[in-house]
């Protein structure tokens, strides 16, 4: 095997080349990309990296004023090749606590009807609660590994400016944080009820991992947060992302 031959083994086998294709997507489609940022993990002070940072700037136009503020939409992006079978155990919604996340971004109030827009809770009512893949430990999961690398970036990195300049004034800024989990494709990726039996059906439409996390916040407080993890399909990407851009999201601003 020649050195040209080695290096094409290195790329087939890394898993870079699909991080780099949703990289590539994201910036023919008009976001602005950080590639393999580091940050500091508050738990256990340690440099960590994520896969990408991803954020589009939304300008919000007024009826009298043609400019009266931005929406900037982050997602904390973690890009899984899918080489194993893996199963997701769903169950219902917890609405309740889904209402108080989205509101816990300054934008939106629960009394206003653009809240209800937003694809937390415009979407399905079942959620994944439980996964499992045919890997000898949890620790080497692809989607545990993923989990947590995407709520640790999230909760680490909110304090970070935007990457995109302000048109004109700072203040008038709202940002919208999203953790998500890109696979390459759901081929091979099954779903069941958690609580009923049923057999395994293929996953076939984008879907939200709910989970209970605690953590230690930056000020070393302890904490135990109610969060939804968007896992997309490569070739639901466009989808997703129109779905941030277009639904009850982009009303933040003028709902607040």
């Amino acid at each position: 095997m020649n050195s040209i031959e080695i290096a094409k083994k290195i790329i087939e086998s890394s898993g870079n080349s699909f991080h780099s294709q949703v990289a590539q997507w994201l910036k023919e489609n008009g976001w602005h990309v950080l590639i393999s940022p580091y940050y500091m993990d508050q738990s256990q002070n340690k440099a960590r990296e994520i896969d990408l940072i991803a954020e589009r700037s939304i300008p919000i136009n007024g009826e009298f004023y043609p400019w009266i503020g931005d929406v900037v939409i982050r997602m904390y992006i973690e890009c899984k090749y899918v080489s194993s079978h893996s199963v997701f155990w769903f169950t219902e919604k917890d609405k309740d606590s889904a209402v108080k996340l989205v509101c816990r971004s300054g934008g939106f109030r629960e009394t206003n009807d653009f809240t209800f827009q937003h694809h937390y809770l415009s979407t399905s009512d079942a959620v994944a609660k439980l996964f499992a893949t045919d890997t000898k430990s949890q620790e080497q999961d692809p989607f545990y590994k993923a989990l947590n690398q995407v709520l640790n970036a999230f909760i680490s990195m909110q304090t970070r400016p935007p990457i995109i300049s302000a048109h004109y004034d700072q203040s008038k800024r709202i940002r919208l944080d999203y953790p998500v989990v890109i696979c390459s494709d759901f081929d091979i990726l099954f779903r069941t009820d958690f609580l009923r039996d049923s057999g395994p059906e293929k996953i076939s439409e984008n879907f939200q991992l709910e989970v209970q996390y605690a953590y230690t916040d930056k000020s070393n407080n302890p904490r135990d947060d109610y969060f939804l993890i968007d896992f997309v399909e490569y070739d639901q990407l466009k989808e997703f992302c129109e779905k941030l851009i277009r639904n009850g999201e982009v009303s933040a601003f003028l709902s607040r």
